[in-house]
């Protein structure tokens, strides 16, 4: 499968964005035409909800960054479909940094359901095992789908701040377990985001492929549609994209598995 769209893309308005100079949505698009891609998405990180006050990290990225966007974008002219959209966070079962408001008016939403890194904002597990984890993970998941917020679930179920557990936390979740959850994100029309983040590049995050690949195989056995995402900070992450052909092989994907927004 030749895979045409890329739903999660950082600009330089997102604060963990690593090169900011290369990520001019100019460049972006540049990049994705050269790739032959039809559609793009910019999922800035964005907090906008009034009810729940945002960390230090996230006060700097509120409604404006949406804005700032579109201005940037004004007078780039592409055959690209490019969306806006973003990356909203989750930091409990039931809250969200998006309000339902806002999220109506943006093209997507790529939810992170297990920013576990953020130790001091986001809820962390109430016990040290491993079953404590995915039950922890799963709890979130299952809120996420249920948001009525959700395009897609960013990076599905990869704990962040755990991935030395990624692998032991998949096994001990049952395939009816996973399908359950599954089974809920399709019923909510809600698609399970394959990431670059899913590749095993990254030598401090040494984790079976088969885990992503489980994930993933059962989230299309329930119904589940999909979006892809480099997730890309820079421009060396956004070229990973293609890399992605080797899970929709995987797990047999064909068009009609894609979600377009």
């Amino acid at each position: 499968m030749k895979i045409e769209q890329d739903l999660h893309i950082h600009s330089y308005l997102s604060n963990c964005c690593n090169k900011k100079d290369e990520q001019t949505p100019g460049n972006i698009i540049s990049r994705a035409e050269q790739m032959g891609l039809t559609t793009i998405g910019f999922a800035d990180h964005l907090w906008v909800n009034p009810s729940l006050t945002p960390s230090g990290w996230y006060s700097s990225q509120g409604e404006t960054q949406i804005s700032r966007l579109h201005s940037d974008l004004e007078g780039i002219h592409s055959d690209i479909r490019v969306l806006v959209g973003c990356e909203a966070e989750m930091i409990a079962p039931g809250k969200y940094g998006l309000s339902a408001a806002f999220a109506e008016g943006l093209d997507f939403v790529l939810l992170s359901c297990s920013h576990f890194h953020m130790k001091d904002f986001v809820e962390q597990p109430q016990g040290d095992t491993v079953r404590d984890l995915a039950d922890h993970a799963m709890r979130f998941f299952r809120s996420g789908v249920r948001s009525k917020l959700a395009t897609s679930i960013a990076h599905p179920l990869k704990p962040f701040s755990y991935i030395d557990q990624f692998d032991r936390m998949v096994d001990v979740i049952s395939d009816g377990e996973f399908l359950d959850a599954f089974g809920l994100a399709s019923e909510n029309d809600v698609a399970m985001e394959i990431t670059t983040g899913f590749l095993p590049h990254n030598k401090d995050e040494p984790f079976s492929p088969e885990t992503p690949v489980r994930i993933l195989e059962l989230a299309k056995k329930a119904g589940c549609q999909f979006t892809f995402g480099s997730d890309a900070h820079d421009a060396a992450r956004q070229k990973m994209l293609p890399e992605l052909a080797v899970f929709a092989e995987n797990i047999d994907l064909t068009g009609e598995d894609i979600k377009v927004p």
